[in-house]
Parts: C-alpha cells; sequence; structure tokens
C-alpha cells in the first residue's frame, strides 16, 4: 500500500491511497465515520435561563460544540469501572454562569464554558449558545462523555470522509481537430480540466484532481476521449472540525480496524472451521 499526501490543513487531509481494495477503503471510511470516540455534551442541568430560547434548544446547541478530545485519559462509559454512572475517567464537567450587567444584549459562546479539564475544550470560542438581555441570567452545567458516530451524530470525529476513483482520461489529440468539437469539450466539461491550446485540445496535467469521472468528454467527443480509473487507487479525504488531530485520528482507525480483524479470526476458531 503507497500513500500520498495531496493537501493537509488542521481541518482537512486529502491523499492518494493505493494498492488497496476497495472492501478495505470503505471499511476504512466506515470506522473513521462511526467508530472513533470522541467527547461531546450529553448531560445539561439548566438552573437559569432568562433567554428567549427553550431550555431544550441550548442543551441541543451544547451537543453539537465540537470539543477536543484526549483519548489517553478518558473511557467510553460502557468500559468505565464505574459502569457509566460518571466519574473522572469517562466524563468532563463544563460549566457556565453570567449575569449581564451591561446595558445592551449579550451573546453567550462555547468559549464562555468552564471545563474542569484543560484539555477538553470546545474547538471553536466563538460558536453562539445564546443571547441574554441586560439584568439577565445564565447558569448551566453540562457533562461530555466519549461516544462514537454510530450512537449519536454529534460524537462524529469528521464532518466528512469520502473517497473516489482515480480517474484516468486518454484521448489522442490528432483525431480531434474540429473546432466546434473541441469547443463542445472544453465548454461542457463541468471541471474545466480541458482548453484549446494552438488549435489542438489539450488536458491539463493536474485534471485527475479535481474530475469527478461525468464522462461529459467522453459522451461529446464520439468516443474518442476515453474515461476510465486506476485499478485499487483511490484519492481519499477527511474534513475535520478538530476534535481530534489526523495522527491520532488515523492511528486510532487502524487499531480498531485491526481489532475487528483480530475478533473476527478469534470467532472463526470457536466455531472450528476446518
Amino acid at each position: 500500500m503507497n500513500i500520498e499526501v495531496l493537501e493537509k490543513n488542521d481541518n482537512r487531509l486529502v491523499f492518494v491511497v493505493s494498492g488497496i481494495s476497495i472492501e478495505m477503503v470503505n471499511a476504512i471510511r466506515r470506522i473513521i465515520m462511526t467508530e472513533i470516540p470522541v467527547m461531546a455534551v450529553d448531560e445539561v442541568i439548566i438552573l437559569k435561563n432568562d433567554s428567549p430560547l427553550y431550555d431544550e434548544i441550548v442543551a441541543h446547541r451544547l451537543g453539537l460544540i465540537p470539543l477536543k478530545t484526549n483519548l489517553d485519559n478518558y473511557n467510553l462509559p460502557r468500559d468505565c469501572e464505574c459502569g457509566g454512572y460518571g466519574c473522572a475517567l469517562c466524563q468532563v464537567s463544563l460549566t457556565c454562569e453570567i449575569t449581564n450587567t451591561t446595558n445592551k444584549p449579550m451573546v453567550i459562546n462555547s468559549g464562555d464554558l468552564n471545563s474542569n479539564d484543560p484539555d477538553i475544550v470546545p474547538v471553536h470560542n466563538e460558536i453562539p449558545i445564546l443571547k441574554i438581555d441586560k439584568n439577565s441570567k445564565v447558569i448551566i452545567e453540562a457533562y461530555a462523555i466519549l461516544g462514537t458516530g454510530k450512537d449519536h451524530a454529534k460524537f462524529s470525529a469528521v464532518s466528512n470522509c469520502a473517497y473516489r476513483f482515480y480517474p484516468v482520461i486518454e484521448f489522442d489529440e490528432s483525431k480531434i481537430t474540429k473546432q466546434d468539437e473541441q469547443s463542445l469539450i472544453v465548454k461542457l466539461c463541468p471541471e474545466k480540466l480541458f482548453e484549446i491550446s494552438n488549435k489542438k485540445l489539450k488536458l491539463k496535467e493536474d485534471y485527475w484532481r479535481t474530475c469527478t469521472l461525468c464522462k461529459s468528454c467522453e459522451q461529446n467527443s464520439d468516443g474518442k476521449i476515453k474515461v476510465s480509473w486506476k485499478d485499487n487507487t483511490y484519492i481519499f479525504t477527511i474534513e475535520s472540525d478538530g476534535v481530534l488531530p489526523f495522527d491520532v485520528l488515523i492511528k486510532k482507525t487502524f487499531e480498531i480496524f485491526l481489532s475487528k480483524i483480530a475478533e473476527f479470526s478469534e470467532k472463526l476458531e470457536e466455531i472450528e472451521i476446518s
């Protein structure tokens, strides 16, 4: 298996992976989306709420705030010694007590939440939660736990995760000489991958980065352009909201993947398949 990173920043990772089957790529994608544990608010106690929002709406907003996650220090509630009742090894407390002493409305943001663990805090501080008028007050206690995307969407470790085939476009430019035909191909390509240079149809060198395999060029060239893809080669894209660094995300993905293989092998041995 070979990997070539095309793009990487705090919120987006794009790479080409080759020498791997589509079944394995899809298994990796599904694990990333549904089985990587991350922190999210799961219980909310609202002691005072002078905002126009119902308590249920406030709780819902708190649950959707992405929280930075430290997988080394916390257990999933179902795996914790406390049995999931809530302890320092499986639960984090976030509190907010604010009184608006100004003469104008005040917006309470995610940065106003105080965590009892400095490692488990909102990824972004400017996510609005509610607004209170002058002389109004809000007192909130929220408790965050680890969970997985298959339990609830708020526990998703990524915003988006997808892969696509590595496109291959082949044609003989000497066979596409009519100006009308060239112009039609250039015009109808949704990704603008073709251009006309010196009366010849040219394909951009890095076309494979954005080609969606729509086959518009093939359909409008009477088969003179062939669109296909490389076997066992995929362009993989992960978009994150910052709850986990990508290196931790990938490492945890393969830990889960290998544990599933080991569990499957054990089950096969138990039923004594010969």
